[in-house]
Parts: structure tokens; sequence; C-alpha cells
């Protein structure tokens, strides 16, 4: 076994204020070098002479991901011509936002702006056993020499060789093997006994082992939150050009915020205290930071969820109704899509946070996850695009309740009717709490008991309170697995109605392509296709109402196509196209 300090090598930091300015104002050349020697390979739609299956907006992310590929013989070619590169974003930078995308040309929704592989996927806090090298569920097999979850032999690879020489200095795996010798102990001593005591003396063994393996599970699993830092040391120490481009990103952080001292707590003093990692503690924050700052949830093909740095998507600006959204190949890799129209020298947005929530949830995410206030359009807009997502009812008069500034967490609320009535912000934020815990409770599939319980709710907030907005997507996601043929009457108006208010708020705060607003929209089809076939006698409307669903047809069927994890829009195209042959 390798000594840890032959194994490793921690990249020397830069000083504070140097990395400082190397990372927001000086790296437009690493990240454009990081660009052509590492992203071009993958982005062959950048070239101006790309080949016609780039331009095909139906084709999968996945399948894309493949071509690019297979297409990387042909890539050099081209680049051998004179200004054999078109790419359809570049970086800038400002004052106001610092590093940022512009489009270098008019962008249609659809386009795939950019396949990233990523720099590092790493463990996120709280998650169940992965595996420390593919992230497949793993809770049998554990690394000999570092103790970590692996999914077998096969996983103690290269990759695994660097941070297994630093994870095995919690002594997990050197546990193991002292507790697995002294159960051994135990059973050659349980097999001298009498045979009328083996069979309870076996039965107490059984149940300490199994806490003990319960105990050493919970262990392990409590440094997940050290890994990133880790796996990020061994990654900037594999290259130079990585190194760079690590250092290249924003970070932020102050040592007066709670994440700052969470992160001192469960990441740097183990590192340092435990791991004995050469680090200065404040380049370890600083990388602690990075991660905060830039990481992205990534859901793999078979259902686990890591986190994912990608240099150059993370230089996308937030906007809670963003004009690009980001999607996940298979094995992690990031594909960004725009979903709205976008001009040429537009700043290329995404969001940061989840769109459903209402202002003031999503801008306490965003300060405590990012270290940033937004002001997008929908945060200064007191009504959030006339949805009222945050608002309670007024106690005084028929009016709904809105912040005097939603950008300010402190602002105090008043009556948007005009009426003397106010609230503090705590007060509003009490209360959405406890509406939330109130439908914890809440079976899915009792139609009835939603209703009933929502019905009670409008008494308190406005018929599309974030709360309630949340329970109806949810709703609607369920009924994506089930017939529609099998709702009753009642059933069914009532999730059309459901559907109708969750379009018309999905079209207020999200760009016509994002998944929320596809997936909606698929359900949306469904039901009006289920009551266009039971009422389709009496109704001469018929056809006029399926060409009006044309357009959210062709957007759920292109849209829906991307991923194969999303659900499928085949059978609800059939039926639509069924019901508008039948009505010729």
């Amino acid at each position: 076994m390798e000594s840890f300090n032959n194994a490793f090598t921690v990249p020397a930091a830069p000083e504070i204020g140097s990395m400082e300015n190397h990372a927001v104002n000086n790296n437009i050349a690493v990240f454009q070098r990081y660009q052509i020697q590492k992203l071009l390979q993958h982005n062959p739609w950048w070239l101006k002479d790309a080949p016609a299956w780039c331009r095909d907006q139906r084709l999968p992310n996945e399948t894309m991901a493949v071509k690019a590929a297979e297409f990387l013989g042909g890539l050099q070619e081209l680049l051998q011509a004179p200004d054999a590169l078109a790419c359809p974003m570049d970086i800038s930078v400002s004052e106001l936002i610092g590093r940022h995308l512009v489009a270098t040309r008019d962008i249609h929704p659809g386009e795939l702006l950019l396949i990233e592989p990523p720099l590092a996927l790493t463990l996120r806090p709280r998650s169940p056993p992965y595996c420390t090298v593919c992230f497949k569920r793993a809770e049998e097999f554990t690394c000999p020499s570092c103790g970590f979850f692996l999914c077998g032999p096969g996983c103690m690879t290269d990759a695994h060789k660097e941070e297994c020489s630093i994870l095995q200095r919690f002594g997990f795996a050197e546990a193991e093997r002292e507790k697995l010798q002294d159960e051994k102990r135990l059973w050659d001593r349980i097999a001298t006994m009498p045979v009328e005591q083996q069979e309870q003396a076996r039965a107490l063994l059984k149940q300490a082992q199994e806490s003990s393996r319960l105990q050493r599970r919970f262990n392990i699993l409590q440094q997940y939150t050290v890994v990133p830092l880790i796996k990020t040391l061994a990654m900037m120490n594999s290259s130079e050009l990585l190194r760079d481009v690590t250092l290249a990103l924003q970070g932020n952080f102050t040592e007066k915020s709670q994440r700052y001292r969470t992160n001192q707590r469960c990441i740097v003093d183990v590192a340092l205290n435990k791991l004995k990692v050469p680090i200065d503690p404040g380049f370890a924050h600083r990388l602690c930071a990075i991660w905060d700052t830039n990481g992205f949830e990534v859901p793999l093909i078979w259902g686990t969820r890591v986190h994912g740095l990608y240099p150059f998507a993370s230089l996308l600006t937030h906007d809670c109704r963003s004009n690009t959204q980001q999607w996940f190949t298979n094995y992690g890799g990031l594909a960004l899509r725009a979903v709205d129209h976008i001009k040429k020298g537009e700043i290329l947005t995404t969001c940061y946070t989840d769109p459903q929530w209402a202002t003031m949830l999503r801008q306490d995410h965003l300060r405590v996850s990012k270290q940033f206030t937004c002001c997008c359009r929908r945060c200064k807009d007191r009504t959030e695009f006339g949805t009222f997502l945050g608002s309670p009812l007024c106690s005084s008069c028929p009016g709904l309740m809105v912040s005097s500034d939603p950008t300010d967490p402190k602002a105090p609320w008043f009556c948007n009717k005009g009426c003397s009535q106010t609230a503090s912000a705590g007060e509003v934020g009490s209360l959405g709490s406890k509406i939330s815990t109130d439908l914890k409770g809440l079976d899915p599939n009792d139609i009835q008991g939603i209703n009933s319980t929502a019905d009670q709710l409008q008494k308190k907030v406005h018929p599309t309170h974030h709360v309630l907005f949340q329970l109806h997507v949810s709703n609607l996601r369920n009924l994506a697995s089930r017939d529609v043929a099998e709702l009753t009457e009642e059933e069914l108006v009532h999730m059309s109605n459901m559907a109708a208010i969750v379009m018309d708020v999905a079209r207020r705060i999200e760009a016509p392509y994002s998944r929320l607003r596809i997936r909606m929209a698929r359900e949306d089809i469904r039901l009006r296709l289920e009551s266009m076939k039971r009422y389709q006698k009496c109704n001469p409307k018929i056809k006029e109402q399926l060409q009006a669903l044309n357009q959210q047809v062709q957007e759920c069927d292109l849209v829906l196509g991307w991923d194969e994890r999303l659900p499928s829009f085949k059978p609800v195209m059939q039926e639509y196209q069924k019901l508008l042959n039948d009505s010729s």
C-alpha cells in the first residue's frame, strides 16, 4: 500500500488576493482554452461546417452525445478550415454580473447549445450508500483499503486509488478487519459452548453484528461531506488545465455565514485534523465555496443522484425564468438546451433554484446556498407575474398580501387593495410552513381529500399559492403513470380543472420548452383527450379543439423525446392523431 505522502500531492494554493483576481477578472482565457481543448470534441455543432445531424432538434441528448463522440475523427479535418468555429455563445464580463455567456446569434427554442462532461462527480451529503467510483447503490462491498462503499472489486480502479490513499486515514477498513477477527473468535467460542446455550448465543451475536453494521454504515455516510474536497484535490493534481479552470470558478463565502461554519466543522476540520491533508484552511474553504456556488445536482441513469462540477455551464447567469435549461445524459454529461427564443447579444441564463417556489423561498435558498440576492424580473414583481405564488389572503378585505420589497427578506407585507392591513415577513413565512406541514400526510391518490383540503386552504391563501401549486403539480406527475380512462367523471373534472390552473401558472413563470411546463402540458393534453373521447358524439367542435391543441402537442412530442427518463409522449400522440382522424 502506498503511503499518503507518495500517493497524493495537494496543489499549491495561490495567494487569496491573486486568487480572487484570477477567478473573477483574468481567466476568460482559461475558459477559452478549456472550451477548445476539452469541450469542442463533445460539441461538433460549434463548427461552421457542422454535419447535418447537429441541426436535428429531435435527436435525444444521449444520441447527440454518442454521435459527437463518434465524430471526433472528422472534427480535426474540419478544424483546418479558416474561421472553422461558429459557437452560438461567447464569454463576456461586466462589473455588474461578472463573467457570463452571451448569444453570438439568434438561438431558437430547442437548440442544443452545449454538452459538457463533468469536471468531477462526487457523493452528496446525506446520500444513501453509493459506490464512490460509479455511484451505483452499494451496501455490501467496501474497499479493503479505505472502507468506503464500492460496487465490487471492479471499481477498485486507478480513479479510486488517489482518493483512497487519503480516505483510508479514517480507519474504517482497519476497524472492520479488527471487528471481523473479534467475531470469528466469538463464533469459535460459541462452538465450544453447551448445545442448549448455542442458539441463544448465536442470536445475540447476530443482533450485535447487525447493530455494528448499521453503526459502521452511519460512520461512513457521515464523512460523505468531505469527499468532494478530496476528489477535487485529486482532480486538480492530475492536470494543470483542470487545476486552472477549477480555480477560475467563482466561490462566494464569508466567515459570518452559516455555510462557512458548517464547512469548517464538517469538511475543513475533518480534512486537516482527521485526514492530515496538508492544505491551507482558506484554500480548503475556497474549494468548498466553489462546490457550493457551482455544483449541479446530477441524476444518473440507474436512479442515483450525485453532485457535479461543469465549469463552462457554471458561467450561465441565474434567472428565475431562464432561457436555457440543463439536462443530463445517462452517465452525468450536462446537455444545455435553449428553452426560449434568445436574441443575439442576450445573456444566457439558467435557474439555480426551484421555479415552483414563491419568491421568499427562492431568495432564501439562493442566499444560503449561492450567497447572492436575485434581482430578476420575477423576483422584483410583487405579484410574481400575476400568479401570487407567495400571497396569503388579506384578513380585512378581499385583497392579497404582497411584499413591499420581495428582494428584502425582512420587508413588511401589505394589502394590494390598499387597506391598512400589514404583516411581517416572518408571519407570512410561518403560514406557508404550517400549510406545508398540514399537507404532508395527504394520500396523493385521495382526490376527494385533496380537493377538500385545497378548498379549506383557499380561505387562507391565493388559489395558486406555491404550496397549493406544488400539490397540484405533484398530483399531475402521479397521473403520468395512470390510465386516465380509469378516472371517474368527478375525478376527470377535478384533474382537468387542476391542470388548467397549473398550466396558467406554468405559462407565466416558465419558458415554453421548460421541463415543468412540458410535463404538465402532457397531462393536460391527456385529460383533454379523455374528455373529448367521452363526449365525442355530442361535441360538434371537437375537430377545432383538437387543432387548437396542435402546438402544445408538437412541443411535448419534441421535448419529451430528449430524455428517455421522461414520460413517453408516443401513446399520447397516437391517441391525438386517432381522435383527429376520427373527427374528420
